[in-house]
C-alpha cells in the first residue's frame, strides 16, 4: 500500500542542499527532481528579494552544469539547474521509485515529503542512506488512505502527527500511558505546544465528522 513519508536530513549530509542554501536569507523549495543523462535536474522555487545574486551564487558551485530562470512571479521565480555530480541522496530517492511531493529549508535541515509505493521502500532508502553515511531521520509515515483523511478532516500535518502519535503512545487511555511533557521531548517542543496541537486537531476533526 503506498504510503507517504516526511524524511528530514541535515544540509551538510545534502550537497544539492548545501548549493541551495549559499544565501540563507534566500527562501527555497524544490519542486521535482528530473534524472538526465549525466546527473539530475532539480527545478526549485526562490523567493526573496534579490533572486540575481542568489543564481549567481548557485551557479559559481563545480558540481551545477548551468542554472537558468524559467519564470517569475512577486518576490520569487522559478529555476532549473542541472546538478553534474554524484547525487547521493537524491540517488537513493530516485533508485527507491519515491515521487518526490514537496522539499523545503528549515534552518539547517532539510524535509523531504515522498510518496513511496510501501513501507519497505521507505526502509530500503534508509539502509541506502546507512550505507552512505548519510544522516537521514524518518520523521512521520502514514498510509495513503491515513494522509488523505487528515485533509478530509481539516488538520494540519502537526496536528495529524501529534494526534496519531498521542492515540499510539497511549495518551488517551485510562491511565494514560504517556504525558504531554514525554510527548513535547518527541516533538522538540513544549508541553504547552502540543497540549494546543491536540485541542485544535481534535476540535478540527469533532467539527468535521460530528457536526452537520
Amino acid at each position: 500500500m503506498s504510503v507517504i513519508a516526511e524524511l528530514a536530513v541535515p544540509v551538510d549530509d545534502f550537497p544539492l542542499g548545501q548549493t541551495l542554501s549559499a544565501t540563507p536569507e534566500m527562501q527555497v523549495e524544490l519542486e521535482r527532481i528530473v534524472p538526465t543523462g549525466n546527473g539530475v535536474m532539480p527545478f526549485f522555487w526562490v523567493w526573496g528579494d534579490d533572486i540575481e545574486a542568489f543564481v549567481k551564487s548557485v551557479e559559481t558551485n563545480p558540481g551545477i552544469d548551468r542554472i537558468a530562470v524559467l519564470d517569475r512571479v512577486e518576490n520569487g521565480a522559478l529555476v532549473e539547474a542541472v546538478w553534474t555530480t554524484e547525487p547521493g541522496l537524491i540517488d537513493g530517492i530516485l533508485a527507491s521509485d519515491a515521487t518526490l511531493l514537496e522539499v523545503r529549508r528549515q534552518d539547517g535541515i532539510w524535509l523531504f515529503r515522498l510518496r513511496s509505493p510501501d513501507h519497505e521502500a521507505v526502509a530500503a532508502l534508509q539502509q541506502y542512506c546507512a550505507d552512505n553515511d548519510i544522516d537521514l531521520r524518518l520523521n512521520w509515515i502514514h498510509t495513503l488512505m491515513e494522509f488523505e483523511a487528515g485533509e478530509q478532516y481539516g488538520l494540519t500535518d502537526e496536528q495529524r502527527e501529534t494526534l496519531l502519535r498521542a492515540f499510539e503512545a497511549g495518551y488517551f487511555d485510562d491511565p494514560r500511558g504517556t504525558t504531554l511533557e514525554a510527548l513535547g521531548e518527541e516533538f522538540g517542543i513544549s508541553s504547552r505546544a502540543v497540549s494546543k496541537r491536540l485541542r485544535r486537531g481534535l476540535r478540527n476533526l469533532v467539527g468535521a465528522a460530528l457536526v452537520e
